[in-house]
């Protein structure tokens, strides 16, 4: 092999061999990574050299010489420029092989056992809550995904991972974007941002504008709502995701729920939300069953949210369900009040900052957490020195799922079983669900 060929510009004929965290195809010369986007293990292709990319180099296909049996045609005429898929590409098997072998990679850099269960996906057109990001110009309207490679948007026709009532949403939210006052752009395109939830009363519109609406523009939403037959639509000012601005509805034509646990929740604006149906339902049905497998006692259920695992255990046990999230802990109170699930308590507490120590989890059965993609080490390390039976963490991040498990299994838990659920379909994404038991 000619050095030159490991070298911008160069080519070289290579056999994928595995798929990278990032969602590329990795294959290798001479010992050195040669990564390439929308291949498969399988596939030989001519790569061209396009740049070094950490101890390896970033290449494109230029010509494919054979192809991995398990390939399929992208079902969305957007892959490949759209930054929201990287797997379309895959057959069933690969796929959900390659997502558990993101999890199996991640435990295994931590020391832990790799056992890792069959991954269980969420089917095609099952998204429930999408944020998409617009731009308006003197040239129109743009909405949808960030490229893959640039930060300029791809104006979406079609999405086939979203729900078809939020992918319909796509022309109607482009036609008001284009009259909104708040959107005119002056010296350069205004951005702004569209957070669409699924709720089983209709459809929920979160606009995040450079500007406050005026009534003008209040009135043009009220009637998108009207139109679309949307159940609220609010706005906001732009923040980080740390410190979001607190949303405002500008109308609410019903108020958008969602069932958890047998109660009825009502959302708050832009409020997390598992992706989907089905993936929820998964979580739920683990969690359940570790939390029933646990001696007699209480229940923590910490990053709780709007009560996506808190409404269904207290069904059975007695629950504290603590966040830190004013909104979300409201919603979940004045679910819990409505079902008369008086033994559900909440707290607000920024767990990140206060988590619940080792003497505040003494008398607890079971502790369930499922904190935001960051992980919660120091959480993990006070339940570690505590004396909870059976511990059931949820994420959707690898790398710090295994971190937050490697501090449990250090304090003497072990790891039962560690479940991929995919609500990230066709993404390097992953959310799974361990199950701990001292």
């Amino acid at each position: 092999m000619a050095r030159s060929a490991l070298e911008p510009g160069g080519e070289i004929e290579v056999a994928v061999e595995e798929l990278g965290a990032r969602g590329d195809g990795i294959a290798r010369a001479g010992g050195v990574p040669i990564y390439l986007p929308f291949t498969a293990p399988g596939d030989r292709v001519r790569a061209r050299i396009e740049a070094r990319r950490g101890n390896g180099f970033a290449a494109s296909v230029g010509a494919f010489v054979a192809r991995a049996a398990d390939r399929r045609e992208p079902p969305c005429r957007h892959f490949g420029v759209c930054g929201g898929c990287t797997w379309q590409h895959l057959g069933e098997r690969a796929y959900g092989a390659v997502k558990r072998d993101l999890l199996i990679a991640a435990l295994r850099r931590q020391g832990l056992p790799p056992t890792v269960e069959a991954t269980r996906i969420s089917p095609p057109a099952s998204r429930r809550r999408v944020r998409f990001a617009g731009e308006r110009s003197a040239r129109g309207v743009v909405l949808g995904l960030r490229m893959r490679t640039a930060h300029a948007i791809v104006d979406l026709q079609e999405c086939p991972v979203a729900v078809p009532a939020i992918a319909a949403l796509l022309q109607p939210c482009r036609d008001v974007a284009s009259v909104l006052e708040a959107l005119r752009p002056v010296r350069k395109p205004a951005a702004f941002e569209v957070a669409v939830t699924a709720s089983d009363s209709g459809c929920d519109a979160t606009f995040t504008l450079p500007h406050a609406p005026g009534l003008a523009d209040r009135e043009r939403l009220a009637r998108f709502a009207a139109d679309c037959d949307l159940a609220r639509v609010s706005w906001r000012l732009p923040g980080g995701e740390d410190a979001p601005t607190a949303a405002e509805p500008v109308v609410e034509r019903r108020k958008p729920v969602v069932t958890l646990g047998g109660a009825a929740v009502e959302l708050p604006p832009d409020a997390f939300l598992q992706p989907t149906v089905a993936g929820e339902r998964a979580i739920q049905d683990i969690v359940r069953e570790a939390v029933a497998s646990a001696p007699k006692g209480r229940v923590a259920d910490l990053f709780a949210g709007i009560g996506t695992l808190g409404l269904l255990l207290a069904r059975e046990r007695a629950v504290l369900a603590a966040d830190g999230d004013r909104a979300a802990v409201a919603a979940l109170e004045a679910a819990a009040r409505k079902a008369k699930l008086n033994n559900l308590k909440t707290e607000r507490r920024d767990l990140m900052r206060r988590p619940l120590s080792a003497a505040e989890l003494a008398g607890f059965a079971a502790v369930v957490f499922d904190p935001p993609r960051a992980g919660a080490l120091e959480q993990a390390r006070a339940i570690a020195q505590s004396k909870v039976a059976v511990v059931a963490s949820v994420s959707c991040d690898p790398a710090t799922l295994a971190r937050d498990l490697g501090a449990l299994a250090g304090g003497g838990y072990a790891i039962e079983r560690v479940v991929p659920v995919d609500q990230f379909l066709w993404s390097p994404r992953i959310e799974a669900v361990a199950v701990l038991r001292r």
